[in-house]
């Protein structure tokens, strides 16, 4: 198995971030840090793997990594993607690669090099603790580079008997979370939207400028995306705020941090239903909607999947929206479009982002084919977004 590095490193920078806002409760069949109190400021270190190999070579080297308690990494080639697997992705952007040269590089880390390990980390069962020491002696290999690459060199020697392959080239070096986990922070500045709305990160003040009518929207996108830069984001904003009035019903359908649903509740709609498939997106609109001082009746943020259990969200929510927003991907808006009619009221508003130019054709044929009528149809850059009733 693999994934992304940036995964595995956002995993390693987050322990110190976010344990206090989603405590880990002491059981006795899972880990719970212990000490954290005393960590909390710590820089964490680990060691960065870049190994050298061919495309041919990565199944077997990734079986033997995991021999050495490597059970995540990342591989880069060139290796084209399948339209099936460009199509999980849930991507616009096809990948753009140059021609395959057959050379791979796997990239792995070690766990956080902290000298104790042992102490950080208990199951509360002696089983599964003689058991964890053991993956601890592979974690101990790996924060010792010559001695790890010493003995990966001696099994893959073992390996060439009976499989053909180079012996790959093992390059490293010790990289720490202080330079990078709040660096994004830095081109995160207060922007305005509209000439009246600014949108802000939490960590900046408002801006001397401001006026005391302007709607000031402040935002942590932590985990989850969306804080109103990225042109779809724009697009629906603008969109969205022609159509609220004091009574508007309105359903963010993929909300993320909560951007529109709290930017349309700041500007007078009545309230807003919050719906994403992942959970830390439903905690991150909760707790933008605290920051931005929403009485907690008029926001609902609930985890779910619209696609799959609509009948049991419909009901849940109570439908009769007077306007739905999705800022999502026209790949997930073409099926979306076949559903979304029944949460909105008669002369309910569907405004749909997230689409790149290309296939806007296609989510347009699907909203008249589900018997919407497009009332605009707005560009920004390569996106568009739809309005339709």
């Amino acid at each position: 198995m693999f994934c992304s590095a940036r995964i595995v490193k956002a995993i390693l920078g987050d322990v110190s971030l976010h344990h206090e806002q989603f405590p880990i409760q002491k059981r006795e069949d899972s880990y719970f840090p212990l000490e954290t109190e005393e960590r909390e400021n710590e820089t964490m270190k680990w060691i960065k793997y870049e190994l050298y190999t061919t495309t041919n070579a990565c199944d077997a080297i990734g079986e033997l990594l995991s021999e050495f308690g490597v059970f995540s990494y990342e591989v880069q080639d060139n290796v084209p993607l399948t339209p099936a697997e460009e199509k999980k992705m849930y991507t616009d952007i096809p990948a753009e690669l140059p021609p395959d040269n057959g050379e791979a590089t796997i990239i792995f880390y070690s766990d956080v090099i902290d000298g104790d390990s042992d102490a950080f980390y208990s199951t509360g069962s002696s089983l599964r603790d003689a058991s964890l020491a053991e993956e601890n002696a592979s974690l101990s290999l790996l924060a010792t580079p010559k001695a790890f690459q010493a003995q990966l060199e001696s099994r893959i020697q073992e390996m060439q008997k009976y499989i053909p392959m180079e012996m790959p080239v093992l390059k490293h070096q010790v990289e720490d979370d202080s330079e990078w986990k709040d660096k994004w922070k830095e081109n995160f500045k207060p922007f305005r939207i509209a000439d009246d709305i600014l949108i802000k990160p939490t960590w900046e003040d408002v801006p001397e400028e401001c006026s005391p009518d302007d709607i000031v929207l402040s935002i942590d996108p932590g985990s989850a995306f969306g804080t109103g830069t990225h042109e779809t984001t724009k697009l629906c904003l603008l969109s969205l705020r022609k159509y609220i009035t004091p009574e508007t019903r309105i359903m963010d359908a993929g909300c993320g941090s909560g951007i529109l649903a709290i930017a349309a509740l700041l500007c007078g709609a009545h309230s807003a239903y919050c719906l994403d498939i992942d959970p830390s997106a439903v905690t991150g609109t909760q707790e933008n909607a605290v920051i931005n001082q929403i009485e907690p009746e008029r926001i609902t943020a609930v985890h779910g999947n619209i696609l799959e259990d609509s009948d049991q969200i419909l009901q849940e929510s109570g439908g009769s929206f007077d306007v739905v927003v999705a800022n999502i991907l026209a790949d997930v808006i073409i099926p979306l479009a076949d559903h979304i009619k029944k949460f909105l009221k008669p002369d309910g508003i569907f405004i749909s982002s997230g689409i790149l130019a290309e296939k806007a054709d296609a989510v347009e044929e699907a909203l008249q084919k589900n018997n919407f009528t497009i009332i605009e149809k707005n560009t920004m850059g390569d996106w568009v977004s739809f309005v339709a009733h």
